[in-house]
């Protein structure tokens, strides 16, 4: 059978336009998508807190998923099954070989991972309304810049939204982990570093790191490697849940895959209501026009075009709000101690240069890290300034993290560059010498033995200037 386009695909039910607040949406035929209008009354995802204190909603959410995950113990390929979610996932994600990021089918380290997830979301959520009889439901989102634990919903006994193997680590979520830096006071007021990229689009290998959507692929000298936002905060929170979530293979069999990609979807909504940035996204044709393929509940293979993914009123849903913090709550910031880390993966001293006396106001030092060798494990690890003379105990400054996820139980590592934003501990500490430590956090990937580390292998650590 020929996928349907997704924009020509009609709904399961009658639709009535104008008032209803469906608009240009087909009346007839048996697919399952719809194109939404920029009506009133969308469906509207909601914080997982918010989500919560809906007891009919939330009942027909976990119902839903139940069944699912049901059907897939009785037959493992039941289209209707929870595990066919989770193939996707591992089809796109997951390839064998020395270099998983560089597979053409890949959709992680390039410009599909914001959109490809997008759509993923947007077929689950879909299922799960049909399937619950509730065209109103969405998929709530978790909001780790504010829950820094797993949240209640996603983790009480019994529940379909904790059927998954996890490995949780007994503390919060750190602020490196989410990419909150308080004592940069521009990185502090973004809530999450990431929104700090100008540019969506990368267009060579130095960009990659410095972008929010990341580079084309196919791309002519055949490089890729994490976006801002797809470094911190998605990988860290892929490894604090564990377990499943530590590996593409597994990810999208624990339902909080889709709560913390939800939140990265807000994210990517934020970042582009700057409309400055928004027309940094790709306009071109090999962006827009390409295809990604998912399974509906009968079956039935349906394709959704990228550039359907550019807006969510016409996937069907809105965002409760498009602050990064929840708002209304107060901030609990977390850091975990110094006795509570692994020892440093790598140390090197580095001495801050004194300002130029014409040093524009936007430009920003960086730590770059080059020639970074894959690591042998996946760790998440955070970075960390302190003057050279400062106690063992000390942990410093925080001014980064990075995380290597694996890809069908190997690590997967296409960033052999590494950039953290030292702006703010530069001023401080100009002229000093300082130490820059690599520490890990604890993760348990595993289920018993301690977390040991072999030193990072890199070429240089040096300071530059980004304007």
């Amino acid at each position: 059978m020929t996928p349907i386009p997704f924009a020509l695909r009609p709904s399961r039910r009658t639709v009535i336009q104008g008032m209803a607040g469906v608009a240009g949406a087909a009346t007839v035929g048996t697919a399952p998508f719809v194109i939404f209008g920029h009506a009133a009354n969308l469906p509207t995802r909601q914080d997982v807190v918010e989500f919560s204190k809906n007891a009919a909603a939330i009942a027909k959410f976990e119902a839903a998923i139940k069944e699912m995950q049901d059907r897939s113990a009785a037959n493992p390929n039941d289209p209707k099954g929870w595990l066919i979610n989770a193939k996707a996932h591992a089809d796109f994600c997951t390839f064998p070989g020395p270099n998983p990021a560089a597979d053409p089918n890949q959709i992680h380290f390039c410009w599909w991972f914001l959109s490809w997830h997008r759509a993923y979301i947007v077929v689950i959520e879909r299922k799960i309304r049909e399937i619950a009889s509730d065209q109103t439901l969405c998929y709530p989102y978790w909001n780790w810049s504010t829950d820094r634990h797993i949240p209640i919903a996603y983790a009480r006994p019994g529940s379909a939204l904790s059927n998954a193997n996890r490995l949780v680590p007994n503390r919060a979520v750190d602020d490196g982990e989410v990419g909150y830096f308080p004592n940069d006071p521009v990185l502090k007021n973004l809530g999450v570093e990431a929104l700090s990229a100008k540019i969506f689009e990368a267009k060579t290998r130095s960009d990659i790191r410095n972008s929010f959507g990341g580079i084309a692929r196919p791309n002519p000298n055949k490089v890729y490697g994490n976006n801002r936002l797809e470094s911190t905060p998605h990988g860290p929170i892929h490894n604090y849940v564990g377990g499943d979530m530590s590996d593409f293979e597994t990810a999208g069999r624990d339902p909080i895959f889709f709560a913390h990609h939800g939140n990265l979807d807000r994210l990517w909504e934020i970042w582009r209501k700057d409309p400055v940035r928004k027309k940094t996204e790709p306009a071109s044709d090999t962006f827009m026009q390409h295809e990604f393929v998912f399974t509906w509940l009968d079956g039935t293979p349906m394709k959704i075009s990228a550039a359907d993914t550019l807006d969510t009123e016409k996937l069907g849903y809105v965002y409760d709000n498009l602050d990064v913090f929840r708002p209304g709550v107060p901030l609990a910031m977390a850091a975990q101690a110094a006795e509570d880390r692994p020892p440093p993966i790598a140390s090197e001293k580095l001495k801050i240069p004194l300002p130029a006396q014409a040093a524009g106001e936007n430009e920003r030092k960086m730590l770059e890290i080059t020639d970074v060798e894959q690591p042998d494990r996946p760790m998440t690890v955070g970075v960390y300034l302190k003057p050279a003379n400062a106690p063992a105990g000390d942990l410093g400054v925080n001014v980064g993290s990075f995380a290597a996820v694996k890809s069908g139980g190997q690590v997967a590592w296409p960033s052999q560059t590494l950039s953290f934003d030292i702006t703010a501990a530069a001023a401080k500490y100009a002229g000093q010498e300082l130490t820059v430590d690599l520490i890990p956090y604890r993760i348990r990937t595993q289920a018993a033995g301690p977390e040991t580390y072999q030193p990072l292998k890199y070429g240089q650590m040096r300071i530059v200037t980004e304007k």
